[in-house]
């Protein structure tokens, strides 16, 4: 009997693609086996992998290969998940036994659990704000790991992020998560923390220099993320790319680390 193939997760420049980190993080996360293919962002060589994989030519993608399944259709011996949330949600039905929501095991799950309700509630609520929201920060502050920068932000930007602020307070002192100092939003890793990830990598490259006051529980949260073995191994392999997306890079960069550092 073959082995099955791995879903294969296609995702673009560490340094830069934050979507590509919230899908590749959930996989990780949850358990879920998968092959990488890194791709390079605004690339014409890329373009011939998209094209075959994605309708919306964008990362991450994840390619679940169904040619050695015997009971599949032989005409669509493939299916092909667009977008980080839709992959975290194929993910959820399909591909881990883990409840994505609440990071519980499914089986263990009580359906007539008002509080447990009430939190899924409240995560499926702030990945869609995440997914759909939050211009000034994407705008003004994109994912940039390897670089330290100041920027000016607009009153857009600060909202954004006194929004975003308010989610983490919300989150770790409504589950009186905040005398805890090494837990996630909702105790365990849900797929909210993979969605705010990048935020996290943001504040680290821009909140120093560019006159953020940060509160305390954001400060502890970025502490937990920034200490998570998966997002240190993204960082890690970030560090060691040497391309330069002139689009992605915003403000005064004031250091580098990684490769480019050492030059």
């Amino acid at each position: 009997m073959s082995r099955p193939l791995l879903p294969l997760l296609i995702v673009g420049n560490k340094n830069y693609s934050s979507w590509s980190l919230r899908g590749w993080l959930l996989l990780k996360q949850f358990n879920i086996e998968f092959e990488e293919q890194l791709i390079q962002l605004f690339d014409s060589l890329a373009k011939p992998t998209l094209k075959q994989y994605s309708a919306t030519g964008k990362v991450p993608v994840l390619v679940i290969n169904r040619n050695n399944r015997t009971d599949d259709n032989q005409n669509n011996p493939q299916i092909c998940v667009t977008d980080s949330l839709s992959i975290g949600l194929f993910a959820n039905d399909y591909l881990t036994d883990l409840d994505i929501w609440s990071g519980l095991i499914k089986s263990d799950i009580d359906k007539d659990n008002d509080l447990l309700q009430k939190q899924r509630a409240f995560c499926q609520s702030i990945v869609s704000e995440m997914h759909s929201s939050f211009n000034g920060v994407r705008n003004e502050m994109p994912m940039n790991v390897r670089a330290t920068a100041k920027i000016n932000p607009s009153e857009s930007c600060l909202a954004d992020l006194d929004r975003i602020e308010d989610i983490f307070e919300q989150c770790l002192q409504g589950a009186d998560l905040s005398k805890q100092t090494d837990c996630y939003l909702f105790g365990k890793f849900t797929i909210a923390d993979a969605f705010y990830a990048p935020v996290v990598l943001r504040l680290k490259t821009y909140t120093e220099h560019s006159g953020l006051k940060l509160r305390a529980t954001t400060k502890q949260y970025m502490d937990v993320m920034l200490s998570n073995p998966y997002i240190q191994d993204w960082v890690k392999n970030a560090l060691q790319e040497t391309r330069i997306i002139k689009e992605n890079e915003a403000g005064e960069i004031l250091s580098l680390e990684g490769v480019l550092g050492s030059f």
